[in-house]
């Protein structure tokens, strides 16, 4: 991925020998990716058990994960440029103390919503770092020809962390105590702190991006930009989908535990979506943009069928909205760090940038539109924004081939 003398993070050893091995760089990767968004969708899942020792409702749920996400989004480019300085390991190190600090504080002292409110900023912050360092530590530690398998598999941590705050209610929170949910929940930053692989740091500021060698500041940012706005859109659709699905399928005529049940199928395919479009990205060396464009592309027949309302295409259109329109941000990670492979943290800082944005933005306009119009208006809309996501997908790919990459 790197060559020698770019001044680039350089593995202690390569992947595959003795030491930084593929397997504990993507074990780390995966599990503090899963871990940094753990307390906020812990925070949603668990929200009927905390309300009332923490005094908050619905408004003040909605609130504290929109000011996660958007304090994540806010530091993302800063934590990514921050990435590349600390190198892989210390950035997931530093991450994962971040978010096993924010889960210790909701699981010991968090007495009220605004001792919440602390430690989900500390754990935006550590979001924010375990992006790019993540990205960092699969381009690094893992082989080139492994790459979309591995960030595949990365990509799918967000779904499993949203299913594991989900299991976490029934198999623990009604029987310990929501506390004990986040206390348990600290072996996931422990396994990623402890399994994190040892590697250099970066020797210089020079960086390469699109083949071309450049400085940091010299950077072409108008593709990356563009693939920021795609994350953007892409995740705003998503987790609107993801967030509103049950009140649309009770609306729409569906019993409560069946739409929940629904919704646990419905979030569980993109994991295999991910992990199957990253392994098909390895056996093709271009091309993968032009995938993720055909992805969110064609998850605007989702929203389209859950639109109508219909008890049947409703859950149909959820299931095939997240299933395919959920499992593009692997490939794009993917093709992010091909293009700007020797400024991997800063780049997909970017990336996750839009992404924490679109997971704001979405949900927010989303409900608005509900609360105004109707369902049926809110899936249009964002079956428009994943069009949208995929128009600027396809720009910016056509940009990149023309700066001399193979997105």
């Amino acid at each position: 991925m790197t060559q020698p003398g770019s001044g680039d993070c350089q593995p202690l050893t390569q992947p595959g020998s003795g030491g930084a091995r593929p397997t504990l760089s993507l074990v780390s990767s995966a599990s503090s990716q899963t871990a940094s968004l753990f307390p906020a969708f812990a925070v949603g899942s668990l929200a009927p058990l905390m309300g009332e020792d923490l005094s908050f409702g619905a408004v003040g749920l909605g609130s504290a994960v929109a000011f996660f996400f958007l304090l994540a989004a806010a530091t993302s480019p800063h934590a990514g440029t921050l990435a590349d300085r600390l190198g892989p390991q210390r950035s997931l190190r530093t991450a994962n103390i971040l978010c096993g600090a924010a889960l210790l504080l909701v699981a010991t002292v968090a007495r009220s919503y605004w001792v919440l409110l602390v430690a989900l900023a500390i754990g935006a912050i550590g979001l924010a770092i375990a992006g790019p360092g993540c990205s960092t530590m699969v381009a690094q530690g893992v082989p080139a020809r492994r790459h979309g398998a591995g960030f595949g598999v990365l990509a799918a941590a967000a779904p499993l962390s949203v299913v594991l705050a989900g299991l976490a209610v029934p198999t623990i929170g009604l029987t310990l105590g929501w506390r004990w949910a986040f206390g348990i929940a600290i072996a996931l930053p422990l396994a990623g702190f402890v399994l994190a692989p040892a590697y250099g740091t970066r020797s210089g500021p020079d960086v390469k991006t699109a083949g071309a060698a450049r400085g940091l500041s010299e950077i072409d940012y108008g593709p990356l930009n563009l693939i920021g706005l795609a994350a953007g859109l892409g995740s705003a659709a998503t987790t609107s989908m993801a967030a509103f699905f049950v009140s649309a399928a009770i609306d729409a005529g569906l019993q409560e535990g069946r739409a929940g049940n629904l919704l646990a199928i419905a979030s569980s395919a993109p994991v295999a979506t991910r992990i199957a479009a990253g392994y098909l990205a390895d056996r093709f060396e271009s091309g993968h943009l032009r995938i993720v464009s055909l992805l969110l592309g064609a998850s605007t027949a989702g929203y389209v069928a859950a639109a109508t309302g219909s008890t049947v295409l409703v859950p149909l259109g959820a299931i095939f909205a997240l299933g395919v329109g959920w499992g593009w941000s692997g490939l794009m990670l993917h093709s992010v760090i091909r293009a700007y492979r020797d400024s991997p943290g800063a780049a997909s800082g970017m990336t996750f940038g839009g992404l924490n944005v679109g997971g704001v933005v979405g949900p927010f306009a989303f409900g608005l539109l509900v609360e105004q119009v109707s369902f049926a208006a809110g899936f249009l809309a964002m079956a428009g924004c994943a069009l949208l996501a995929a128009v600027a997908i396809d720009v910016s790919r056509r940009r990149l081939i023309r700066a001399g990459a193979t997105p």
